[in-house]
């Protein structure tokens, strides 16, 4: 049995003390976790006759200990793979765990063969999915990178138009903490932002800037009101969670400027803004 695909993520953004240099959020809420994958659970401990078939198609049955169809057993997979846990009619079903032959493991509730309530998926480089499942499907918790980066919220099942895969991903409203520091905070679609939402730019620990409104998509581009700690406020569009394309800087010393802005400064025409 193949394992789960793991979340995709770029690195957390990068902003430095002039917000100018950022990376997107692209590819952070790429793939989640698979429910296609997760369903394939259901047939992994079968009743004999099911076995039987499994073997006569050139893959051996499952052996376990005790040979149980109901009750406690632990059970080997062709490949390596391993399951111990409570088992009723030949499927998962209560507490049990699952590892995969590469390392990775489910372990956490499960019910006629599938994931189902209380439960975690680890990957063998520490990302992995802590909450709740509903028949295979992750539906909500946390999704935990490798690299520190945690999604916390709902999920909803996508399919790729394209590949017909089915996924796990952020839907509805969630919370993008970023291992920097920075934060999104909001409603997704999709497994990215879109929506109304807050995101907060933080620098060594510093919050710099915070961008209130309407965000499209996962690099953050986008419309409303962004306040920076030295009190000015900026009114407009913004990309990547900066200030760009039209807008007006007020700052605080009531002093304005109206017109285009390039990564989160004021754009004249001339290097540096003004």
């Amino acid at each position: 049995m193949a394992a789960v695909a793991r979340p995709q993520h770029s690195s957390a953004i990068a902003i430095d003390t002039t917000y100018s240099n950022k990376r997107t959020m692209k590819n952070q809420f790429g793939v989640f976790l698979s429910a296609a994958l997760l369903f394939e659970l259901a047939g992994l401990l079968a009743p004999p006759e099911a076995a039987m078939a499994q073997e006569g198609a050139g893959e051996r049955p499952p052996i376990c200990e005790p040979a149980v169809l109901s009750g406690f057993t632990r059970c080997n997979y062709e490949g390596g793979d391993n399951y111990v846990g409570f088992v009723a009619n030949g499927l998962p079903n209560g507490r049990g765990t699952f590892v995969y032959s590469g390392g990775d493991r489910y372990e956490g509730e499960f019910r006629n063969g599938l994931p189902n309530g209380r439960g975690r998926f680890v990957f063998q480089d520490d990302a992995r999915y802590e909450g709740t499942f509903r028949n295979g499907v992750f539906v909500s918790g946390r999704a935990i990178y490798s690299n520190g980066d945690v999604y916390e919220g709902s999920f909803d099942v996508v399919r790729n138009v394209e590949s017909g895969e089915v996924s796990s991903q952020p839907g509805g409203r969630g919370t993008f903490r970023f291992a920097n520091g920075s934060r999104y905070v909001g409603e997704f679609f999709a497994g990215q932002p879109f929506g109304k939402g807050t995101f907060v730019h933080v620098v060594n620990g510093v919050q710099r800037l915070r961008c209130d409104g309407q965000f499209f998509n996962e690099s953050l581009d986008g419309k409303g009101t962004c306040t920076y700690n030295n009190g000015d406020r900026y009114q407009g569009e913004y990309r990547q969670g900066l200030p760009h394309g039209t807008g007006t800087l007020i700052r605080s010393d009531g002093s304005r400027f109206s017109g285009l802005f390039r990564g989160g400064q004021p754009f004249t025409g001339e290097e540096g803004g003004s």
